[in-house]
C-alpha cells in the first residue's frame, strides 16, 4: 500500500516557533497537510494559517466550533478570510433540520456554517463522535451520552451534514466502515483521527485503529499527532523526521 503524503493530516501540538522549524526542515514532503487546534489560534493568533500556508502547507483549523447558528456563520466568516483548507464545527450544534428557506435566521445551523465556508472557498467538516469517548455497551461514554452506539450515532450526524452540503467528516475509523456501506454518502471525505503504530501507546483515544487499517476501513485522510511528535531526542525536526520514516515503513511492510 502506497503512503501518499495528501492522505495524511499531521496534528501539529507544537509551538509556533517549532512548528515553523519543523516545516522549513523539508523532513516532511510537500502536500501533507498541518492541523492548527483553537488553543493553537488562542496562543499564536488566527493570521499563522497564512504564516503556515506561506511555507508550502495547506492547514485544517481544528475550531471545533460550537455556538448558535448566527455565531456559527460568524465565526466561520472570521476563519474564512485566512481561507483555511479546511473548518471544522461539532456536528451537534443548534440542528433543526430547515436545509432550504429564503429566511436565513431560520435555516439550520449546520446548513450556515457549511454554506459560510464555502462562500470563502474553505472546506466544511463536521465532527461526529469524539474518538476519546469509550463505547462500551450500557458502561461506555458513547452510550451513556447519546443512548445507542458510535455506529448509528455517527451515521445520524452524517446524514445531517451531507444534507447541510459538507464536504467532509471527521469520525473514527471504524464508524467509517460503517459510513462506506452507505453509498449517498460516497462524496464525503472521511477524515479519521485515533491512528496509532503497532505498539505505541493510545494515550487518550478510545476507538483506534493503525494506519494502514485505517485506509482499509474507507478513510480518505488520517489524523496523526503524537506518532510524529513522540520521541527521546531534544531536537523536534529530528523526531518527526525520524517518525515520518517509521510511518512510511509501516506501510511498506502491509
Amino acid at each position: 500500500m502506497k503512503l501518499y503524503p495528501n492522505k495524511i493530516i499531521w496534528s501539529a501540538d507544537l509551538p509556533l516557533d517549532d512548528l515553523c522549524r519543523v516545516l522549513k526542515s523539508g523532513v516532511l514532503p510537500a502536500g501533507i497537510i498541518i492541523k492548527l487546534d483553537r488553543l493553537f489560534f488562542e496562543q499564536f493568533g488566527i493570521h499563522t494559517i497564512n504564516v503556515v500556508e506561506s511555507l508550502g502547507y495547506q492547514v485544517f483549523a481544528d475550531a471545533k466550533i460550537v455556538e448558535i447558528p448566527e455565531k456559527v456563520a460568524q465565526i466561520a466568516r472570521h476563519y474564512g478570510q485566512y481561507q483555511p483548507f479546511m473548518l471544522d464545527c461539532m456536528a451537534g450544534i443548534c440542528s433543526n433540520g430547515v436545509f432550504a428557506g429564503s429566511d436565513h435566521k431560520q435555516l439550520d445551523g449546520l446548513k450556515r456554517f457549511a454554506s459560510t465556508c464555502l462562500e470563502n472557498s474553505v472546506n466544511p467538516c463536521g465532527v461526529t463522535v469524539l474518538t476519546s469517548k469509550t463505547n462500551a455497551k450500557n458502561r461506555g461514554m458513547v452510550f451513556q451520552e447519546f443512548r445507542r452506539s458510535a455506529d448509528k450515532q455517527v451515521l445520524f450526524y452524517v446524514s445531517l451534514l451531507s444534507r447541510a452540503g459538507f464536504t467532509d467528516v471527521v469520525c473514527a475509523p471504524k464508524e467509517a466502515t460503517v459510513i462506506r456501506k452507505h453509498r449517498e454518502f460516497d462524496h464525503l471525505n472521511l477524515n479519521t483521527p485515533g491512528v496509532r503504530l503497532p505498539e505505541t501507546d493510545v494515550r487518550d483515544q478510545a476507538r483506534v485503529m493503525t494506519p494502514s487499517k485505517a485506509f482499509g476501513s474507507g478513510a480518505d485522510r488520517l489524523i496523526i499527532g503524537s506518532n510524529l511528535t513522540d520521541g527521546a531526542e531534544q531536537d523536534i525536526v529530528e523526531r518527526v523526521h525520524r517518525n515520518w520514516q517509521r510511518l512510511v515503513a509501516h506501510f511498506g511492510e502491509v
